[in-house]
């Protein structure tokens, strides 16, 4: 295999098992979101405020040790931490905007999963990684059915679902990895 993915021909146990125990986790919080999805939902808006919120403290901290005077500067610093907070304060209040921007998610993960299935073809779980890719398009076509509506549950369970598929594709991975000997 040449290209972007000749590594996967020369992985070693360790890399296999990493993959492995990786899938387990991604399958084990996919289930959760899809069990919980109220959550999952309140979850990924939570760690979106909390990127945000870093993201302003280090502009903030920038602005401040390059003695900032501009006024569009700090503004520009504070913005992200100033949603961020408000997205803690108002996690629900998110929720449908951030499904909407999942669905844009899901459609670029499923073009993408399914182009890259197809270049690792016939490597072993590419066909999981094309079902991935199929499943994300159907995930992003249902959203548009029920957007607005109940968003905060099928934000939870896209997540979800994608987390578990994504899970399986790299248990799949580890399973079909040549060993150096």
């Amino acid at each position: 295999m040449n290209g972007a993915f000749s590594f996967l021909v020369s992985m070693d146990e360790r890399l296999a098992r990493n993959l492995k125990i990786f899938g387990i986790v991604l399958c084990i919080i996919g289930l959760i979101g899809i069990i919980a999805p109220k959550i999952m939902a309140v979850a990924v808006s939570i760690v979106i405020a909390f990127m945000l919120i870093f993201t302003g403290l280090v502009l903030c901290f920038f602005s401040y040790i390059t003695g900032q005077k501009k006024k569009m500067a700090w503004i520009k610093a504070v913005s992200p931490l100033a949603l961020g907070l408000f997205i803690i304060l108002k996690p629900f209040a998110l929720i449908v905007v951030l499904g909407f921007a999942i669905f844009i998610y899901f459609i670029l993960e499923g073009v993408t999963s399914m182009t890259l299935a197809l270049e690792l073809k016939p490597w072993s779980g590419w066909r999981l990684l094309f079902i991935n890719g199929v499943f994300s398009l159907a995930l992003a076509g249902l959203f548009i059915l029920f957007w607005p509506y109940s968003t905060h549950w099928y934000l939870g369970w896209m997540v979800g679902i994608s987390l578990i598929l994504n899970g399986i594709f790299f248990i799949a991975l580890s399973k079909g990895v040549q060993i150096d000997q």
